[in-house]
């Protein structure tokens, strides 16, 4: 009789110790999975979770120097356009900009993006690096010839146009930097310590371009003259020239004959450099260029990621190539 009850007794206190062992491993799977959550949301998923789109690839090498592997920051613009300023969005882009935390872009005062204020978007998430983020006396306004018209008692004439490229100017491209850090630590406050250090190397990489494109001391300043106002914040930055022949473009040889000798007289000078935008005009443009004196120097605009190094780079070979054409 003791013995039954002893074996009874014995089977008990087994169930109860594979009960008991049963919901230790049910807690400790609950809490792995836990675990496995919270890693998720602070680590590999950032770049899904926190989302930034910039509207030009110069824009989008800003916040990415900023933002670090933080945030994920995407430009919706393929890499084959010529010009992103004329792009136009597809639907899938629109909807990816909507839904991204902010939407970088230079803003109405130097509008790149053409297509920018057809596309409905938050304000709260739209950052304007240049209107917001400049002064009055960064922009630079241009008469848009391809744009002459007439009305009221002014006659023909034509409107001033801003010139969007600012991100050409480095100490530009700086004050941008700035605002752009500014409003990722405002949409996201617990990186401010990283984008504070990732703005300083920024920084310390645009102010180095910005003195080696300054003058030195008792240079005589060779006359630069940009075929187009798009690289007009480049030859600013340089400190020469503030001359442009069109807006578009020198159209053929005896307009350009006429233009140069209009420069050349105003500039009070017998040579000088003409800036051209990605490649180099025609061989009969090319031939009255160098009877004036002037030598072309054609530069990249930097609109797209180059095939080598990044935007950077670039704006250095460009600042190296104009310091050269310039004899400095």
């Amino acid at each position: 009789m003791l013995e039954k009850n002893k074996d009874k007794y014995g089977t008990r206190r087994n169930l109860i110790s594979l009960v008991w062992l049963l919901m230790v491993s049910l807690a400790f799977v609950g809490c792995s999975r836990d675990a496995e959550k919270a890693a998720e949301t602070t680590g590999e998923k950032l770049d899904k979770d926190f989302r930034v789109v910039a509207v030009s690839y110069p824009l989008q090498y800003l916040t990415s120097r900023i933002a670090g592997s933080l945030v994920a920051v995407d430009c919706p613009v393929p890499p084959d356009v010529v010009d992103p300023s004329q792009w136009k969005p597809s639907r899938k882009s629109i909807l990816a900009m909507q839904s991204a935390d902010l939407v970088i872009a230079n803003g109405v005062g130097a509008n790149y993006a053409k297509w920018l204020p057809k596309v409905s978007l938050p304000e709260s998430r739209l950052c304007r690096a240049a209107t917001k983020g400049l002064s009055l006396s960064d922009y630079i306004a241009v008469e848009d010839v391809s744009m002459v018209h007439s009305h009221g008692p002014e006659g023909e004439h034509s409107h001033p146009t801003m010139v969007s490229r600012t991100w050409l100017d480095p100490a530009i491209a700086n004050k941008q930097a700035v605002y752009i850090a500014a409003q990722l630590e405002k949409k996201y406050p617990q990186f401010a310590a990283e984008f504070a250090v990732n703005l300083a190397a920024l920084t310390k990489d645009l102010d180095r371009l910005t003195d080696l494109l300054q003058p030195s001391s008792g240079e005589a300043l060779v006359p630069l003259v940009t075929a187009t106002p798009l690289q007009k914040f480049f030859a600013r930055a340089a400190g020469v020239g503030d001359l442009h022949l069109t807006w578009f473009a020198i159209p053929d040889a005896e307009q350009a004959d006429l233009d140069l000798k209009a420069v050349l007289k105003d500039a009070e000078a017998t040579e000088g450099v003409v800036l051209f935008d990605r490649e180099l005009p025609s061989a009969e443009v090319l031939a009255v260029l160098k009877a004036q004196g002037f030598r072309p120097l054609s530069l990249d605009l930097l609109d797209q990621p180059p095939a080598k190094g990044d935007f950077l780079s670039s704006l250095e070979a460009n600042v190296v190539a104009l310091k050269k054409a310039l004899g400095r």
